[in-house]
């Protein structure tokens, strides 16, 4: 796994007023890209945004806008000014790294999410900041890049008297919520093989080390749930809000969100305690590697205690030293040593230290 290096953040935007436009991070496509769907029951266009947007305000249809590309701040403000989005959402829009949150404003709800996938074969996290927001019969979606994040909407959009085509633009916000919320399921699911992996190697005792994947792990299911878990509060508080842009009909799917996102939280737990787990399991086993390794190091040189005393007793230079001048005194020498170091290694052996 491939560590990434730090780089320090830069704030650009100290001491400039609420509601200021600048990019504090590279751009991730050369230029923005703008997407109109005009629809109703059984009717859907797309085309020039100006065009479908005068058809919009002329007649009964939804809009919705899918803007790729969000280092644009003209165009930001430009949108801001044509749909009557307020400054401070234009702010955490540009602004990447916003937390998860759901504002009400007085024409319109904002949603910001983070959009998340996770590859188990690299155990690496993609995430790309997504906002929505909401007015009567109108969606503006903003995404970081030029890639398709919500490819099966468009398919549940093209369906002719679909519940999403009948519904109001609420409707078509809890879709975009639900698609993303299930994303986390799918991420946590490759997480959970990643975690499989890890398990395996330990319990094999195939003795790698795991401890960077573990933290790497640990610090992915952290990011995570820092990006769900403040979408539970503010759900319910969209939920009690009874803004008039909410439909009645449509608070049952926003409060199956809830229960969505709970069982998210309950999964990063179970999964955080399961890696903390296999953690300990690893520590342990090295530790008990490392034990094995010193009692057969401390039996190796107990048995080689009697060797090396013998050896240095005769080996010193005494005229008076009677056994040297014995005739069976090498053999001796080697019989009991023999003895010594074989009486030693059954001793070791029965007490399984080596």
């Amino acid at each position: 796994m491939r560590r990434r290096k730090y780089k320090p953040q830069q704030r650009q935007k100290v001491g400039l007023s609420p509601g200021s436009l600048i990019l504090e991070r590279e751009k991730l496509v050369e230029n923005s890209v703008i997407v109109g769907t005009l629809y109703g029951q059984d009717h859907l266009k797309k085309g020039d945004l100006n065009t479908l947007t005068k058809s919009w305000r002329e007649g009964e249809d939804k809009l919705w806008v899918d803007v790729k590309g969000i280092h644009d701040s003209d165009l930001l403000k430009s949108l801001g000014q044509e749909f009557g989005i307020d400054a401070l959402a234009l702010e955490d829009i540009q602004e990447v790294h916003q937390r998860t949150k759901i504002n009400l404003y007085e024409n319109g709800v904002f949603v910001l999410m983070k959009n998340v996938d996770f590859n188990s074969e690299t155990d690496e996290l993609k995430k790309e900041q997504v906002a929505f927001f909401v007015t009567d019969r109108l969606l503006i979606s903003f995404q970081e890049n030029s890639e398709e994040s919500f490819p099966l909407i468009q398919v549940r959009m093209e369906v002719n008297r679909s519940r999403m085509r009948q519904s109001n633009t609420d409707y078509l916000l809890y879709a975009f919520m639900d698609y993303q919320i299930d994303k986390y399921f799918v991420a946590l699911d490759e997480i959970s093989n990643s975690l499989s992996k890890i398990e395996e190697i330990i319990y094999q005792k195939k003795h790698e080390d795991v401890s960077l994947e573990v933290f790497n792990l640990r610090n992915i299911l952290l990011q995570i749930r820092r990006y769900i878990n403040p979408l539970r509060d503010d759900l319910t508080k969209l939920v009690r809000s009874e803004s008039p842009l909410i439909a009645e009909q449509n608070i049952k799917y926003i409060k199956d969100l809830e229960d969505h996102i709970v069982q998210i939280i309950e999964m990063i737990d179970n999964q955080r305690e399961l890696l903390n787990g296999l953690r300990d399991i690893s520590i342990n086993q090295t530790s008990l590697s490392l034990n094995k390794d010193m009692k057969w190091l401390a039996a190796i040189s107990t048995i080689s205690i009697p060797i090396l005393f013998l050896t240095g007793v005769y080996g010193m230079n005494f005229e008076s030293m009677q056994e040297l001048k014995w005739e069976y005194g090498y053999l001796i020498w080697w019989i009991s040593t023999s003895v010594i170091v074989i009486s030693l290694i059954i001793y070791f052996k029965r007490r399984k230290m080596i």
